[in-house]
């Protein structure tokens, strides 16, 4: 009976010592993600992100896990793993997930260092812009610089005075084209439209995933309208290509419904073989602030080809 109780006391006195570090260097963490189905019947399939005939898909579905702990008074530990979730096609289930966003870092009043896989600061500067991301339709289509690069550092600092600077930098020997490439941005307002009515945004790129480009970027909300504009020069690193880009977009909340138009044209030659020309129209309806069912038709024009997609879709953002 003794050795009973002393080897409970002991037991006893072990979960406690293993708790109590747990407990007190515990982060504030999140579990996050977007769980999506879309159904999609696409001409030519000629289009990136859509395959031709009839899909059924889980475009960009993901789950992560982002939080940070309080180191001291000064510095703060930030962390995000995130992974893009696949599975409805039958070639996915070798690879069902990709890398997206994966980073740890620090913030203080210094703003925020972190370092891993993460959009670029160029493409952070499109804010809310975009009325189709993350579709067949999203803005990549046809306009270059979206990127989500691995091995790279990002800055971001705290706004001032309505303003926010972002710098991304990638190393020599990280990056795609062996060269040291960044990526700055200046953006005045919001980029989340939530403070603010508006968002201008001032981007340069240079190396970063084989290109150089500049873009002003601008999104401006009036109550129930919205309206963006981008125009961006592009060229690849080693000069054989060039030419500008426009994107622009409207949409309208009545009620539950948000229809909504972007266009979007580029001549670089970056993202497409030639000139493109991207037209959708759709419309949301608004469920809740985490659910949400679409209908989108995209029309991509090319010099010698053509290609149109209309897709019904659900998504959940948890």
């Amino acid at each position: 009976m003794k050795n009973n109780l002393f080897q409970g006391s002991v037991l006893a006195a072990l979960c406690s010592a293993a708790t109590l570090p747990v407990t007190a260097f515990a982060a504030d963490y999140t579990v996050y993600g977007k769980a999506e189905v879309q159904i999609a019947n696409t001409d030519t399939g000629i289009m990136r992100y859509a395959d031709e005939g009839t899909q059924i898909d889980a475009p960009f579905s993901r789950i992560g896990i982002k939080g940070d702990h309080k180191l001291n008074e000064y510095f703060t530990a930030v962390f995000k793993y995130e992974v893009q979730v696949k599975g409805f096609e039958h070639d996915d289930t070798n690879e069902p997930f990709a890398a997206r966003n994966t980073y740890l870092g620090l913030k203080g009043a210094f703003g925020e260092v972190v370092v891993g896989r993460n959009d670029t600061r160029f493409k952070y500067s499109e804010g809310k812009l975009d009325n189709f991301n993350e579709t067949q339709a999203d803005i990549s289509q046809v306009i270059a610089g979206q990127d989500r690069l691995g091995d790279t550092i990002t800055y971001t600092s705290k706004y001032w005075h309505n303003a926010q600077f972002s710098f991304t930098y990638a190393p020599k020997d990280d990056n795609k084209d062996n060269e040291a490439g960044f990526a700055a941005t200046l953006i005045y307002g919001d980029r989340s439209l939530n403070k603010t009515p508006y968002s201008i945004s001032i981007s340069h790129v240079d190396s970063l995933n084989n290109i150089k480009a500049s873009r002003v970027a601008g999104v401006y909300k009036f109550e129930k309208l919205k309206l963006g504009a981008l125009y961006q020069h592009s060229e690849s690193i080693d000069g054989t290509k060039s030419g500008n880009g426009y994107v622009l977009s409207a949409s309208y909340k009545l009620d539950k419904w948000v229809p909504k138009v972007q266009f979007a044209k580029d001549d670089s030659k970056l993202r497409q073989a030639s000139d493109a020309t991207q037209w959708t129209t759709g419309v949301d309806y608004i469920f809740d602030k985490q659910t949400t069912a679409y209908l989108l038709y995209t029309d991509l024009d090319l010099e010698e080809n053509a290609d149109n997609s209309v897709a019904l879709g659900l998504k959940y953002k948890f």
